[in-house]
């Protein structure tokens, strides 16, 4: 059976690499291949100063622990009942008619898996070998190889439990607070083990980071908190190994840490068959569905586990509004709550922990600072993320082609979901960066001047976000080969060298747009400082002046695109 399973892996592997270089004869895939293996050569292999092959420092081990045990809470609070063994139509149908125990049929799987483990390992720790790999780095692969196999053999365990729960009738409220009690039994625990030691801690802390982190892991290990985090701090290990002796040593326990979780998965109470071949049906009927231009069906009981919408859609008004308003019910549908709760836990984390360090400020002004951290990253690669528009609907073209419409009203409402959704995020970080930083007093920037600089991004923003999802949606009509669309994207160095060479060329769209705007908002800011407006507030009146800019733009190029698409049939296209 190992045998056969290593053969198969290595033949599909071999044809794999066999249909990408065919398709290197086109220049499309040979552009964005060279593109790739030179981003690849510049972030993994480039030697860059510091060797990087000294000690991991104490640190690591504690830093590596809690993000495990973040990703094992975060698993069990948000996580599906999709398991990550995901078996093919093929597999269903030539596996489970043979004459092949449960064991061996999981043995299978997990052996096909581990090439893929074994590659992200090793990308991985090129990441941060600053262009040097000695013989000691290929220790640290094999480790972090066993962290990546034991949080796969997690992740199925989960999602095989929730199935479980499903099939027994329970919810996915009941699902999640049984989980959220699991998960704050365990935090009890551990604010019970560190309350006494958090002076201490704070101490640590307020000299330097690492010293801080070096005194939170060793807290983790002492008194009950430690039973919990042995498993973690026993799979980590190896991979922190400094040397061949040190990494021998702890190997046997990471390795009994990964054997638990694999009779675990193996004596699951889940028919995993069942749920195996649901799975591959689905996958069949979607990949039939997309092929014939039809959007794929629900999976059965969707209607009653769908989420209710966030607002009622009016029986008559404006198509451009139904088709925005259908855009951001599948941006809702597909993420709801999840996304918020994990930025929240995240800045309230950061927070903390930079409020223990005497030289990083209060845990609020950390708390603002994140906040408008993360509403300029929405700003800037939300309409790069965010694929709810044209570039989700290409493979429904001929049905978009019967709607009774006209092609700018389309493409107006095409971007305007994603638009939405975004300002809404964009708005929403910095109205909290706002009311955070009205509890502590910055020096040379009162409230007023922060009210101006409040209302001057308000305005910007949604105008940036529609001209940069405009460019993207332009990409789709004018070059649909280049785009991935669908729902899923394809991976491999050639797809990431086009979605550079994409990004590069949507940057300098962008800068070209706002060239015109530019100078309008000067002209603005000029006329505002005749008229008497002094300081920050000019900002209103410039953003002002940007955004009615890049609104017209935006009129002309929605028109524009509008037409394109009533003459084009870039469907046809991405076959190719």
């Amino acid at each position: 059976m190992i045998g056969a399973a290593l053969y198969l892996a290595r033949r599909s592997l071999a044809n794999a690499m066999r249909r990408r270089l065919a398709r290197l004869r086109q220049p499309k895939y040979l552009i964005g291949f060279a593109v790739g293996l030179a981003y690849y050569y510049w972030m993994f292999l480039r030697p860059r100063g510091q060797s990087g092959v000294g000690g991991v420092p104490g640190s690591a081990e504690g830093i590596a622990i809690l993000g495990l045990a973040a990703l094992i809470a975060m698993g069990w609070l948000f996580g599906s009942s999709r398991s990550p063994l995901v078996f093919t139509p093929a597999e269903t149908h030539f596996l489970f008619t043979a004459p092949l125990t449960r064991r061996q049929v999981l043995n299978f799987k997990l052996l096909r898996s581990q090439l893929a483990l074994c590659l992200s390992s090793l990308l991985s720790v090129l990441l941060f070998s600053g262009g040097h790999f000695p013989a000691t780095r290929v220790l640290r692969v094999l480790g972090l190889w066993l962290v990546f196999a034991a949080l796969q053999m997690h992740s199925g365990v989960t999602a095989l439990v929730r199935q479980s729960l499903e099939e027994h009738g329970v919810t996915a409220l009941r699902r999640r607070l049984g989980a959220l009690v699991v998960v704050a039994g365990i935090a009890g625990v551990a604010a019970l083990t560190l309350r006494a030691q958090l002076p201490s801690l704070a101490a640590a802390f307020g000299e330097d980071t690492a010293s801080g982190f070096d005194a939170l892991a060793a807290l983790l290990h002492r008194g009950a908190l430690g039973v919990f985090t042995w498993p973690l701090a026993a799979l980590v290990r190896p991979a922190l190994a400094p040397d061949l002796a040190a990494f021998a040593a702890r190997l046997p326990a990471a390795l009994l840490v990964v054997a638990l979780h694999y009779a675990w998965l193996v004596r699951s109470s889940v028919a995993f068959e069942e749920v195996a071949v649901e799975s591959a049906e689905r996958m069949a009927t979607r990949i039939a569905a997309w092929r014939s231009g039809r959007r794929p069906p629900p999976p059965a009981g969707a209607a009653q586990r769908a989420r209710r919408p966030l607002t009622r859609l009016a029986s008559t008004g404006s198509p451009l509004r139904a088709i925005a308003w259908k855009n951001v019910q599948a941006e809702w549908r597909g993420s709801g709550v999840r996304l918020p709760v994990l930025i929240a836990i995240g800045v309230l984390v950061v927070a903390w922990v930079a409020s223990l360090g005497k030289a990083a400020g209060t845990g609020l002004q950390v708390v603002a600072l994140v906040l408008l951290v993360v509403g300029a990253m929405t700003a800037v690669f939300g309409p790069y993320a965010l694929r709810n528009d044209l570039r989700s609907d290409l493979q429904l073209w001929d049905q978009l082609k019967t709607y009774p419409l006209r092609g700018a009203d389309l493409v107006a409402g095409e971007v305007l979901g994603p638009v939405t959704i975004l300002t809404g995020v964009a708005w929403g970080c910095l109205v909290c960066a706002f009311v955070v930083s009205l509890t502590f007093d910055v020096p040379g920037f009162p409230i007023s001047k922060r009210v101006a600089v409040l209302l001057a991004a308000a305005i910007a923003t949604p105008v940036l976000l529609g001209i940069a999802t405009l460019i993207q949606n332009a990409a789709v009509l004018f070059f649909p080969a280049w785009i991935s669309v669908g729902p899923n994207r394809a991976a491999g160095m050639e797809m990431l060298g086009q979605r550079l060479v994409t990004m590069v060329g949507s940057q300098l769209l962008l800068a070209i747009a706002l060239v015109p705007a530019l100078i309008v908002g000067a002209v603005a800011i000029s006329i505002a400082g005749v008229a008497g407006v002094v300081g920050v507030w000019l900002a209103v009146p410039g953003a002002a002046g940007l955004a009615v800019t890049l609104g017209f733009e935006g009129m002309l190029a929605v028109t524009w695109l509008g037409r394109v698409f009533e003459r084009s049939d870039p469907a046809a296209e991405v076959g190719g």
